[in-house]
């Protein structure tokens, strides 16, 4: 049975670490929260819409 204390002790310190992972992704959202990546005018209107034509030629 060493085996299998030994594959419980290996969850244990997994299920450790993983909850260790969350809690720190939490902390860091909830320090400043609604802060987005873009704003202002990256959002807000954005450039003129503009037709280019296909680079290329020819045709024949």
């Amino acid at each position: 049975m060493a085996a299998s204390n030994a594959n419980d002790d290996l969850k244990a310190k997994m299920r450790e670490a993983l909850d260790r992972k969350n809690n720190k992704g939490k902390s860091l959202t909830e320090d400043v929260p609604g802060k987005e990546k873009a704003h202002g005018s990256e959002v807000v209107g954005g450039a003129p819409k503009m037709h280019r034509r296909k680079a290329g030629g020819g045709g024949s």
